[in-house]
């Protein structure tokens, strides 16, 4: 039966007031209380100690203790910052990483006057693809950069052949994907080094803030100076040529207050809850996209597990309902009442910090010798841009047993859109 789309005077199909999607959730009491306790008993930060302890400790539990070291930071980019600092990102050097995630994920290397080298993804995992990686490698390549986007786990065991035959360190950002595994392996134990985005639409979150892994007593030590000076890095730093700099540090404070650190340990807690509720929320909604034609609904691998998501991407496809533009699209789904909208992370190519060159770099990126270029044609990117294109952003849901009844509404409206040809 033919239904009249609400934004031509039907009926929505949802009956759900907004928000749909809440994020992050509110604090419990006991949360509340120790944020309220720590206030009065102690606001500075000492160290590796009290909450900060507690957390980064509570991380590596939650990393099955394949990690030696955990060191937090005041956000998921100055613990970037501090990744490329550790494995020793000069001037010149260059990193290879994904041509389409968040800029952060490769940003950081810029102060430390590196070329980036964009590489386009795979359609099915959205990460970087590894069967395009060697082409970029050249003598001056020092590190793979790999993003496991949106939550699905990179192909992180041919990521890792090619950097130990090129003797390349890979850093993974799984700033979408805590919880998320690789052939039953967690993401952020399968390279060299590893951070984690906290902010607060993280599945983990600590309202902002950032946590960097490895086992690498070296990676440890130059990453902690960076951004931990005395206490901490009198007592942490192992090196004994690094130990001389405990005083100072390497001139930055990046340091995660103990309040950010209590709700990032309680975030830690509830990640269970979450992460089941998540998974079966979302499958549920993958299998009924399934009956929409212009839906391509998100893959998942069979060997990877998605602990947490970065929101819920379908791609349109609009030869599929007369060339209807997505923008359009969008608009008639959300006078039904859907919660809808364009990812936000762009094609990196397309942003002026990653598509300088000819003479025309900023003077804080000045370089002793030769000039930074970083010119991309966005030709050379094909899927990527077939995703920034074609990608739908629809809120990650994660409790069945409130969200179940809007996602069947959702599907009802993209349902009503199967009935016409064009809008």
């Amino acid at each position: 039966m033919f239904k009249q789309l609400a934004i031509n005077g039907g009926i929505p199909s949802v009956d759900i007031s907004h928000p749909h999607y809440v994020w992050p959730p509110n604090g419990l009491v006991d949360e509340l209380e120790e944020i309220a306790g720590q206030r009065n008993f102690d606001i500075s930060i000492k160290g590796k100690s009290g909450p900060i302890l507690e957390f980064e400790n509570a991380f590596k539990q939650f990393l099955d203790n394949k990690v030696k070291h955990t060191v937090s930071f005041n956000s998921g980019t100055s613990a970037l910052l501090a990744a490329y600092f550790a494995i020793g990102i000069n001037e010149g050097d260059e990193i290879i990483g994904p041509s389409l995630t968040f800029h952060a994920a490769l940003s950081p290397a810029y102060l430390l006057k590196a070329n980036i080298k964009l590489v386009d993804i795979e359609i099915n995992s959205r990460c970087i693809d590894p069967t395009k990686i060697e082409a970029k490698i050249t003598s001056k390549t020092k590190a793979i950069t790999v993003v496991h986007q949106w939550g699905h786990p990179a192909d992180m065991d041919t990521i890792m052949d090619i950097a130990r035959k090129h003797n390349l360190v890979v850093i993974e950002d799984c700033s979408h994907a805590h919880g998320s595994k690789y052939k039953g392996q967690l993401c952020g134990t399968l390279g060299d080094i590893a951070i984690f985005s906290l902010q607060a639409n993280k599945a983990i979150f600590a309202g902002e803030g950032g946590i960097l892994v490895t086992n690498d007593d070296f990676y440890h030590d130059r990453a902690t100076l960076l951004g931990h000076y005395r206490d901490r890095s009198r007592d942490e730093v192992i090196d004994s040529q690094l130990q001389q700099y405990w005083v100072t540090g390497f001139g930055l404070k990046l340091r995660m207050s103990p309040f950010n650190a209590i709700v990032a340990k309680h975030a830690i807690k509830h990640f269970p809850v979450i992460e089941r509720g998540r998974n079966k929320c979302l499958h549920y909604f993958i299998e009924r996209l399934a009956e929409i034609e212009y839906i391509t609904p998100p893959f998942i691998s069979d060997d990877v597990h998605m602990g947490a998501w970065y929101g819920f991407k379908p791609l349109y496809k609009k030869e599929r309902l007369g060339s209807t533009p997505r923008n359009k699209l969008i608009k008639v789904l959300r006078a039904e009442g859907v919660e809808v909208k364009v990812p936000s992370g762009p094609l990196l190519a397309t942003l002026p910090l990653y598509n300088r060159g000819n003479g025309n770099d900023l003077m804080f990126f000045n370089k002793s010798s030769d000039k930074i270029n970083n010119y991309h044609e966005l030709t050379d990117y094909p899927v990527a841009l077939q995703v920034q294109q074609e990608a739908l952003s629809i809120p990650a849901f994660y409790s069945w047993e409130q969200h179940k009844y809007v996602i069947d509404q959702y599907i009802e409206a993209f349902q009503k859109m199967s009935q016409i040809k064009t809008i």
